[in-house]
């Protein structure tokens, strides 16, 4: 067993060599990001995107599972993708995380998750509604389910990094996306059947966000209102909220089961930003109305009028962070231009991920993304 974690720690020590990111050009990019929370301009749009790692093919492949169960193998994993983002030269913040699934937060009512090789856990069952209405919220969450071993990762992941790169909290998803993963598709039956007992379900589900929330981030060290979620930088906001499942309900529906939740969620953090996946286009504006909701992500933006958001978002002094789809025949110029038009010469509103693959030149890249908003060359 010695031998076995010397080697372990021998390869992530080899692995921790290939990163060296400039510190100069990611503090430009904290202020960059830093501007866009503030609704101030800052010098140029930030926009994230990754390097190449011809190195990455030397080394070992570990499996989700294998990651679930050994933080070495995960923090192995996480750091291939630091060692990427910094090669970008980009404004990418560089963070990490214990990932554990959607099943973190419902693992403290009991539930526990199937892991699997090739796609993340998901949870082996539900709580009935006998389970839910009986269940008494514990004084202490800290030993309940996986709230143990996410410390003794992000302990790990802390000692191991030295202050090279930021911890950022598990999936911890929303009020509602965990409701709907405790009580599972009867949710949504349960909510004109009994929607007391949805609202009974939702308050132990937003009390679990905020304890659990609360409780990581003190581990990690980060301020409440404050932190870092992969590339991005969260100021005035500490928070992401997913809201995956809300997209499943009526407008009328998420007004009285989702909104007030989402709000009591966000308020000990500062606020926060929003994630969902799927078409959520009669939702966006129920959102965009909440002070709390600071920025926007979209799993998949292709389903929404770009044009559209954006103005919405800059209007509402909000952000999207993230990316949107290149069209097939468009050059970088072409595509660049696009995402900058709706914008009018403001630099607001966006922290872009382009959806582009296997950028040779990051440093061309971000020359063009720059020189596009130039006041001069801004031609379209």
């Amino acid at each position: 067993m010695n031998n076995e974690l010397t080697k372990k720690t021998r390869e992530a020590d080899i692995i921790l060599e290939f990163l060296e990111p400039d510190q100069d050009i990611i503090d430009k990019g904290w202020e960059r990001q830093k501007s866009i929370w503030e609704d101030e301009e800052p010098d140029y749009l930030p926009i994230v995107i990754s390097g190449k790692v011809p190195e990455r093919q030397n080394f070992p492949r570990y499996n989700l599972k294998e990651q679930f169960y050994n933080k070495d193998k995960m923090f192995i994993e996480n750091l291939w993708q630091l060692i990427a983002q910094s090669r970008g030269n980009s404004d990418a913040q560089l963070s990490m995380r214990v990932n554990f699934g959607t099943g973190f937060i419902p693992s403290i009512f009991g539930l526990e998750q199937i892991v699997f090789e090739d796609k993340m856990p998901w949870l082996g069952r539900h709580l009935s509604k006998e389970e839910v209405t009986n269940f008494e919220f514990p004084e202490d969450i800290k030993d309940r389910g996986l709230m143990p071993m996410a410390i003794e990762y992000i302990e790990y992941f802390k000692e191991e990094m030295e202050n090279k790169a930021h911890i950022f909290l598990p999936d911890t998803q929303g009020p509602f996306d965990i409701a709907h993963l405790l009580r599972g598709e009867e949710i949504f039956t349960d909510i004109y059947d009994d929607p007391d007992f949805v609202h009974r379900l939702m308050k132990l589900s937003t009390k679990a966000y905020i304890g659990v929330t609360e409780i990581l981030k003190k581990a990690i060290g980060e301020e409440f209102d404050k932190g870092y979620h992969n590339a991005l930088y969260m100021g005035k906001g500490g928070v992401r909220i997913c809201e995956d499942s809300v997209t499943l309900l009526s407008p009328e529906l998420i007004k009285e089961f989702v909104l007030p939740y989402t709000k009591e969620a966000l308020k000990p953090f500062g606020g926060g930003w929003i994630h969902w996946c799927g078409n959520g286009n009669h939702i966006l504006d129920l959102f965009l109305e909440l002070e709390e909701v600071k920025g926007f992500n979209f799993g998949n933006p292709e389903m929404y009028d770009y044009n559209e958001v954006m103005r919405k978002v800059i209007e509402k002094k909000k952000f999207y962070f993230g990316g949107w789809p290149k069209n097939e025949n468009e050059n970088m110029k072409e595509y660049f231009k696009r995402i900058l038009k709706p914008l009018n010469n403001r630099k607001a509103g966006l922290i872009f991920v382009p959806w582009v693959e296997d950028i040779e030149e990051p440093d061309g890249v971000i020359e063009l993304w720059h020189s596009l908003q130039d006041y001069n060359s801004l031609q379209f």
